[in-house]
């Protein structure tokens, strides 16, 4: 074969790959191949919760089969690791919360990824609030209460938060400062098993979020003190602000979608699109609200904003409470 034609070979067969790519890239942006619906967490929690609400609805809508990928470990960062390392071409996302995409960063050294470097913001999903819950051995209906009988139990001083380096952890630590307490944050592997322990009265306090804990609230086996903000799903609990502790408004968890950094625009305005139609409906909106969770649509500017107001709150936290990444 001459050069000559040889090139001419070379050329086509690159304009072909280059051509089935961009096909590709165009049947992914108008439906077709299935979605893989990234979750840093284990079954059971709000992430994985808000997906399997999301992924059936979000398929219909999309004309997309859209799969949950449970991807557990290290607060997220397994997962967000795995939505770094995915195709740009909108086959992978990543149903995150507030934990993993903004306090991971601030408190952890080396985290592998960078949330406004390598993720675009598809869509706000859902918002749920953290809770001080208390185990009834305190008789404590507020938090003066509650810093009377930490003053009165030194020996039984500890907090208990799901994860170590995590917003719970620095909202308990606020919480200990306000009450002029000498408590330590125990932290878990884990919501569930902190909550045993609080239950089975190993532990006199816990933050957490408010599906954590709201069956034993409602049954009296723990009690609710207050919460980030009040909000109607949990009726006469009041915001931190109302029971006298303010600046942690903003520590309310939100669930979003993140796509790869390069994603194109015309991929993520349809998934943002797609997403606040499903979480318009009724249905959609009882089902995240039986799990205490509030609907939550928005654009992926305002999900950003969202992000860094987080991300200013959680960093005076952390200046106050002196904690140093790890």
């Amino acid at each position: 074969m001459s050069r000559s034609i040889y090139s001419q070979c070379l050329f086509r067969a690159l304009a072909v790959g280059i051509s089935l790519s961009l096909s590709c890239l165009a049947a992914q942006a108008q439906g077709g191949g299935p979605i893989r619906l990234l979750v840093g967490y284990t079954a059971g929690g709000p992430a994985d919760t808000a997906a399997r609400i999301l992924a059936e609805r979000l398929g219909t809508e999309l004309g997309q089969p859209v799969v949950v990928d449970n991807k557990p470990g290290a607060g997220g960062q397994i997962a967000a690791q795995a939505l770094k390392a995915a195709p740009a071409d909108g086959s992978v996302l990543f149903l995150s919360n507030t934990h993993t995409v903004v306090t991971v960063p601030l408190t952890v050294k080396n985290p592998g990824f960078a949330t406004a470097k390598d993720f675009r913001t598809v869509g706000g999903v859902a918002t749920f609030e953290l809770a001080l819950a208390v185990n009834p051995k305190t008789n404590a209906h507020n938090l003066k209460e509650l810093g009377a009988w930490f003053a009165a139990h030194q020996s039984e001083s500890a907090i208990g938060v799901p994860a170590p380096a995590s917003a719970p952890e620095l909202v308990a630590a606020k919480v200990s400062r306000a009450l002029k307490a000498d408590t330590v944050a125990a932290s878990y592997r884990g919501a569930p098993p902190m909550v045993q322990d609080l239950l089975a009265g190993q532990l006199a306090a816990g933050v957490s979020s408010i599906s954590d804990f709201q069956q034993y609230h409602q049954a009296g086996t723990l009690r609710i003190l207050a919460v980030t903000r009040s909000t109607p799903l949990l009726p006469g609990v009041p915001s931190f602000a109302e029971a006298g502790l303010g600046g942690l408004d903003n520590t309310t968890d939100l669930l979003g979608i993140y796509a790869p950094a390069a994603t194109p625009d015309a991929i993520v305005a349809r998934y943002n699109t797609a997403l606040n139609r499903v979480l318009s409906k009724p249905d959609v909106q009882a089902r995240f609200k039986s799990y205490v969770m509030t609907p939550a649509p928005m654009t992926p500017a305002e999900q950003m904003q969202r992000l860094a107001q987080a991300s200013v709150v959680l960093s005076a936290l952390m200046s106050e409470s002196r904690f140093v990444p790890q």
